[in-house]
């Protein structure tokens, strides 16, 4: 693996900040990258959801596109796309508190108008208090099966309801191409686990990675059920995790899995070539300076774009792929 491509996807002259990345590539090959782009440092900032498109391999990029505005001094949260043959899925959340669902059957071009998906989930999940929902963040993956898989993450803390902590993962999902979507089961089996990312193996088996606040500061990787029920967690020591969001998908045989490889802190953005998820191959260093983190693969599996925070801006990498 090498780094053959680099350039500032995202500053933050009109923002604060470029933050929380997530990146796509559909089966023409088109890249839809997207992020917040907040007016303060905060979480609760005023944000926008922003997006960009390359038709050539992340070699060159479109203008920014605003695709939802934190007008009215909104949070708009946690942007989350799903590559699905000739339809892109897009979910989002406003405020830590309301789930909305859009989708672009050309290629980003154009969306259909916000559905909303708060009650549905609140409906499903009423035997469980959560106080913030957000969806990812980076991407969703469409299943084998055409199941589509969304991670989402919800704090339950009565005392400030506007606190993450403390938090439980599931996974979203559509049967039907994003027309109804439900929640699976919730996961309670680690100490605030919260962001998380999906892919599938080339045997159909789904696994996820895990940030979490246990003592192990590595990554926890687990299956999900066919009943989109989050199962079996390893702590993977190999992966060292300084709890942070990553950026994971599906490589044939194998997986590509990057993030900030380190116990401590959000530095040495590491890319590495996977197989079960667990077992490294080959590594690459992209970066020392590094946060959140995202990764989609080209159709023709000869190239990964990453695009990662570098301090107050969104940097885009293409790697050719060994």
């Amino acid at each position: 693996m090498k780094i053959i491509g680099k350039s500032v996807f995202e500053g933050a002259s009109d923002y604060k900040r470029a933050r929380i990345p997530g990146i796509i590539c559909t089966d023409k090959g088109t890249v839809l990258a997207y992020c917040e782009l907040r007016q303060s440092d905060s979480d609760w900032a005023v944000i926008d959801i922003g997006m960009k498109k390359s038709t050539d391999g992340g070699k060159s990029w479109s203008q920014r596109k605003i695709l939802v505005s934190g007008e009215n001094e909104n949070t708009v949260n946690n942007p989350v796309m799903i590559a699905d043959g000739d339809t892109v899925h897009f979910l989002y959340c406003v405020n830590y508190h309301r789930v909305f669902y859009m989708k672009s059957t050309d290629e980003g071009e154009s969306w259909t108008a916000p559905a909303e998906l708060t009650d549905a989930i609140k409906e499903q999940t009423k035997n469980f208090f959560w106080s913030c929902i957000a969806t990812g963040p980076t991407h969703g993956i469409r299943l084998s099966t055409g199941r589509l898989l969304v991670p989402v993450w919800l704090a339950y803390n009565r005392e400030d309801e506007k606190s993450h902590h403390p938090s439980v993962i599931a996974l979203l999902y559509s049967d039907d191409r994003g027309e109804s979507w439900k929640i699976g089961e919730i996961y309670k089996g680690l100490h605030d686990a919260s962001e998380f990312t999906v892919a599938q193996l080339f045997n159909g088996k789904i696994i996820v990675s895990i940030r979490h606040e246990e003592e192990n500061r590595c990554r926890v990787v687990a299956e999900v059920s066919e009943d989109a029920e989050i199962i079996d967690p390893v702590f993977c020591e190999e992966l060292p995790d300084p709890v942070c969001c990553a950026g994971m998908c599906s490589l044939g045989e194998n997986i590509l899995f990057v993030n900030c490889a380190d116990t401590e802190h959000r530095i040495n953005l590491t890319l590495r070539k996977t197989e079960k998820g667990t077992v490294i191959k080959e590594s690459l260093l992209l970066s020392e300076v590094a946060g959140y983190s995202d990764i989609a693969v080209s159709p023709d599996k000869k190239y990964a774009y990453i695009l990662y925070e570098h301090e107050r801006t969104l940097v885009n990498l293409t790697v050719e792929i060994n």
